[in-house]
């Protein structure tokens, strides 16, 4: 009967761990699949909005405070408009990665949950947006960015033993 009870909760345990991991495959927050990917059939369907690009800015001058910015910083220097109402997101170099060059804003689509993305001219998308953070009891900027990448093919069953 003990063995039967190790092995009933064990199997628990493991279902448990297979809903977390599978769980963790979905967007944590709504509109989270950029406009490409959801038109791709990738993601969900989109309502694919053009809207005119932003134009780029110089930069302020070094040591001149600033309040709440609504103004992003990329990484050639410039500066757009954030989307979304996001207010003082960190400068997009910190996401975009260093696998991609950094490639130009070419102009802003909305995806089917009203989210507004930048496309960038080399198939990338980014956008800003407010998120509750529970754990400093506040709204915080997020910023996300989709890269393209080919898709692989997916992975082999696990053998079983038996």
């Amino acid at each position: 009967m003990r063995s039967f009870a190790l092995a009933l909760a064990l199997a628990v345990l493991m279902a448990l761990g297979w809903v977390v991991l599978r769980g963790s495959r979905t967007a944590p927050v709504p509109g989270a699949v950029p406009p490409a990917l959801a038109a791709s059939g990738q993601g969900a369907p989109a309502a694919a909005v053009a809207v005119p690009a932003a134009a780029a800015q110089p930069a302020p001058a070094a040591g001149v405070p600033q309040q709440e910015s609504r103004q992003w910083l990329l990484p050639d220097g410039t500066r757009v408009a954030t989307l979304n109402g996001a207010v003082d997101a960190p400068p997009l170099a910190e996401y975009w990665g260093a696998a991609v060059p950094y490639s130009p804003i070419v102009g802003i689509e909305r995806n089917d949950q009203g989210l507004d993305w930048y496309p960038h001219a080399n198939g990338s998308y980014s956008t800003t947006q407010m998120v509750w953070r529970s754990d400093l009891g506040r709204n915080l900027a997020m910023t996300r960015v989709a890269h393209p990448a080919p898709v692989g093919a997916p992975p082999a069953a696990a053998p079983t033993n038996r």
